[in-house]
């Protein structure tokens, strides 16, 4: 039994970027209570998102009419084509934030995985409790409470600058119901900044029409089960050598992460217009609407904020990005030497713009072409 709210995990992950493995632990650690007490666990999988988001257009002007949200059935983008001789990997690209009332149109979907000998997953880092144990995990879970407060009793108010604890507080009260509450561990002032950054991110979305909950991996899921078709799992699983220790020197040192902070509350004060202007435009398969100009990147100076740290280094976290792009792109060059038909999902943003991996497969001789509009 997984011992995480996925849900949380989710949006943390969309937050902060590839390299969230130590907070993956941390946060994984913070919402054990409940299930601990149900059954023990097998694996710890928290699926990691690349650190660059798509491009996209600018907010709307102040004064412009606000995007309305596209809802019922779409199609959703079209699939980009890697050929080798007469063997074909197909590209799903996947897109974060969606409206919540969308549903994905996915004939042409379900028809290619039919046809296919296999289906790669997106490439993403697990750390299973048979490498921390079990008990270990239940002598964990205080320092992990004690890692999402700040040290010495800090409230937010103390540490992060009075001009942008002032926007906190009108975004706080605008997306996040429960600011007032005597239970120190639930009060989100006695959190670090990256910690209610993600919160307010999370609650934002959410009030925005809006939901990170992809409608694509189910899909694909259950047509591969219909058709008895392989899924091929990319999961990097580093070793976690001293867990005790990173929570230890996680829950006494102080963050720089007011930089992460600060791009949170400037992403959602204005670019959630935008972000409902991309959610629609992969929604309808727009992909040019999607790659006008760049967005607010706060997940740099997030994962920054996190690597840096004693824990960090204690837990042996490096080089994570160019590890999944490697083991992806081992993984389609197995598929595309071996299959007739492949079918991969990977997010939108490993898909276009500087250093995706299409590019590298270019370079390595195969024949790339991109989805008509």
């Amino acid at each position: 039994m997984k011992i995480f709210n996925e849900s949380h995990m989710r949006y943390f992950c969309k937050l902060c970027g590839v390299n969230t493995l130590i907070l993956t632990l941390f946060v994984t650690l913070l919402h054990a209570k409940s299930s601990l007490a149900q059954a023990p666990p097998t694996t710890l999988t928290p699926q990691v998102q690349q650190p660059q988001m798509p491009t996209a257009p600018t907010a709307p002007a102040d004064g412009a009419i606000e995007e309305l949200l596209v809802v019922g059935e779409q199609p959703g983008p079209g699939m980009w084509r890697v050929t080798k001789g007469e063997n074909t990997l197909w590209i799903l690209g996947t897109y974060e934030p969606v409206p919540q009332k969308m549903k994905w149109r996915a004939k042409n979907v379900r028809e290619i995985i039919a046809k296919s000998q296999e289906i790669l997953s997106p490439p993403s880092t697990r750390i299973s409790a048979k490498q921390i144990g079990f008990f270990n995990t239940l002598t964990l879970i205080p320092a992990a409470m004690d890692s999402r407060k700040n040290p010495d009793g800090q409230t937010l108010k103390d540490i992060v600058p009075a001009d942008v604890y002032q926007r906190w507080l009108v975004l706080r009260d605008k997306y996040i119901d429960e600011n007032n509450t005597n239970d120190e561990d639930k009060d989100i002032e006695r959190w670090r900044p990256i910690f209610a950054a993600r919160e307010l991110y999370r609650k934002a979305i959410s009030k925005s029409g809006l939901t990170t909950a992809s409608p694509v991996w189910p899909v694909v899921r259950d047509n591969a089960k219909l058709n008895k078709v392989t899924i091929k799992e990319l999961l990097y699983e580093p070793k976690v050598t001293n867990a005790r220790g990173a929570l230890k020197a996680f829950s006494k040192v102080s963050l720089a992460d007011i930089t992460c902070f600060t791009m949170t509350i400037e992403r959602i004060e204005t670019d959630l217009a935008a972000m409902r202007v991309r959610a629609n435009a992969w929604s309808t398969g727009d992909i040019d609407r999607l790659t006008i100009a760049p967005e607010i990147n706060q997940r740099e100076a997030c994962r920054a904020a996190v690597l840096e740290t004693t824990a960090a280094k204690l837990l042996g976290v490096k080089d994570i990005a160019a590890k999944l792009e490697a083991l992806w792109i081992d993984a389609a060059e197995i598929a595309l030497a071996k299959n007739k038909v492949t079918l991969a999902v990977l997010p939108f943003d490993r898909l276009i713009g500087a250093n995706n991996y299409l590019d590298k497969l270019k370079r390595k001789g195969y024949l790339v072409e991109a989805p008509d509009n």
